[in-house]
């Protein structure tokens, strides 16, 4: 079976013309152990491949998954974390100027009271997570419950799903990247407030809960939301380009290594992480090595190739 990759259809068209037949064959020479099928490339087919040296990555540890924006539900019955705005004098309830849910300002008027038509004003800026009023109604300064409360909801939460088996990696205060579906592009930064305790027996998951911070309040209760969590501090790695890893058709990573830029060796690797277009090398290969990037798919599908008249 083919490598699975798309590439240069002129590499392989070269490979009947005279001079430039490619070679595949059991490899015998310094640069390759007897089991590492290698190819040799003419002048002409060396121009379609590219060639790099193995080198290193700052990788990122991190777990990603997908979780749904909430509001930090205790605004809402917690009076520590929202202001009451109570009148500052007896009277009656004239206009009620905002409702549950609205965004005020600093300084907005939330209600009036009084024949003159007093304006009661916001303290803050933030949200307005209680209604306890309407036209008509007596108020009292400190009497509860205070017509409107005030909340500043420039934090939100986000609730989400990780696996049992990687509940452990998992702590209290690790950063937390959010990307809303609402605003591609967007990076909202937060932490782990709480990883629940007990462990879904359908999914195998653990709920955890981070605590996101959203200063102009863009986020909405219900958004559908990626996360990444960074579980360690980044780590350096042997690292090719992406397009240097060939997948075989039996599932085996391959890599092309060179020492002379003619003859070509067919490396089996053991991958790992994958970040930016550059992939992590267990096993296979040394920093320092040439690898082939642009081309190393054809030069697997050679292999495969019928020997030509």
């Amino acid at each position: 079976m083919p490598a699975m990759v798309i590439g240069m259809s002129s590499l392989l068209a070269g490979c009947g013309q005279a001079g430039d037949k490619t070679v595949s064959r059991p490899s015998g020479s310094s640069d390759a152990t007897a089991s590492e099928p290698a190819v040799d490339l003419s002048p002409g087919q060396l121009t379609e491949i590219k060639l790099q040296p193995v080198g290193s990555y700052l990788f990122s540890v991190e777990k990603k998954g997908i979780g749904n924006i909430d509001f930090d539900n205790k605004l809402y019955f917690d009076n520590r974390l929202s202001v009451q705005v109570f009148p500052p004098r007896q009277g009656r309830i004239n206009k009620t100027l905002a409702e549950l849910g609205d965004q005020v300002e600093k300084g907005q008027t939330l209600y009036t009271i009084g024949s003159s038509d007093e304006p009661v004003r916001s303290p803050i800026t933030g949200q307005v997570t209680s209604v306890n009023t309407s036209p008509g109604l007596e108020v009292s300064p400190g009497k509860a419950p205070a017509p409107y409360a005030v909340a500043d909801v420039s934090t939100k939460w986000m609730v989400g799903n990780v696996l049992e088996s990687d509940s452990p990696l998992f702590q209290m205060d690790q950063s937390v990247e959010v990307r809303a579906m609402a605003y591609p592009g967007r990076v909202f930064e937060g932490k782990i407030i709480k990883i629940y305790p007990t462990v879904d027996g359908n999914t195998h998951r653990v709920m955890i809960r981070s605590q996101i911070f959203d200063p102009n309040n863009e986020l909405r209760s219900g958004m559908l939301a990626e996360f990444v969590i960074r579980i360690k501090e980044p780590t350096e790695a042997t690292a090719i380009p992406a397009n240097g890893v060939v997948r075989e058709g039996d599932g085996t990573m391959t890599a092309w290594v060179t020492t002379d830029r003619h003859h070509f060796s067919q490396r089996v690797i053991k991958t790992g992480l994958r970040e930016d277009d550059r992939v992590q090398i267990l096993e296979g290969l040394k920093r320092g090595e040439l690898i082939v990037t642009d081309g190393a798919i054809f030069l697997s599908n050679m292999l495969q190739a019928p020997p030509s008249d």
